[in-house]
């Protein structure tokens, strides 16, 4: 059964789940991921990114202002 406490659900718009069905067979050369594979990896990824940045400092594209997070 699954862990109630380890998963949560999200809803998504029609649009958004065809683009991550696409996304399945190219993400990662290969390897056929799950929906919820997909969701997984692109978080991570921009989550990643974005703590990288934050401990490097932040730029603002719209005001180029620099921000120290």
């Amino acid at each position: 059964m699954t862990d109630k406490w380890k998963y949560r659900s999200v809803s998504l718009r029609n649009s958004t789940y065809s683009k991550i069905n696409k996304l399945q067979n190219i993400l990662v050369p290969g390897l056929n991921l799950s929906c919820a594979n997909v969701v997984d990896k692109l978080v991570e990824d921009k989550h990643s990114n974005f703590v990288r940045d934050t401990n490097n400092g932040v730029t603002n594209e719209k005001t180029k202002e620099y921000q120290k997070a």
